[in-house]
């Protein structure tokens, strides 16, 4: 893919003036470039909370190793579904520290504070095992900031 190819794109919308003649733009820029991290988060961001879920739904399946779009999706689901979706954001970038802090965030924002732990434990077991190194003091430092 051609980066300036997207610049384009993304110039195209912004000569727009109506925000529906815009999301046309991109939803042709995402028919021909449907990997662009960039042109989905630009789509998404003209959408209200239910047509950006489902726009981030499908950019996660063209993007799956997006960790912005995952976390994305992530914040506009229930609860519920956003377990599901940070479980299925770990599936696909199994190396990527931010999404197992997500998930401790969400379940600290629940009042889930059994489940800390063990997020914070599965992480650390599970980013070793990817080759990525982290500590506990490392982890709290990243989940603060």
């Amino acid at each position: 893919q051609n980066p300036t190819y997207v610049r384009v794109w993304i110039k195209a919308a912004d000569l727009e003036q109506e925000p529906r003649a815009k999301r046309k733009v991109y939803r042709k820029a995402l028919e021909a470039i449907p990997n662009s991290v960039r042109l989905w988060k630009a789509a998404v961001e003209l959408e209200e909370p239910y047509d950006a879920k489902i726009l981030l739904s499908r950019a996660v399946e063209c993007c799956p190793t997006s960790t912005e779009l995952w976390i994305a999706l992530a914040r506009l689901e229930t609860y519920e579904n956003a377990r599901r979706v940070l479980n299925k954001a770990r599936e696909h970038i199994p190396t990527d520290r931010q999404i197992w802090i997500t998930a401790a965030k969400l379940e600290e924002a629940n009042d889930n504070e059994k489940m800390i732990d063990k997020i914070i434990g599965r992480a650390i077991s599970s980013l070793t095992s990817n080759g990525v190194e982290i500590s506990k003091e490392m982890w709290m430092k990243e989940a603060v900031d």
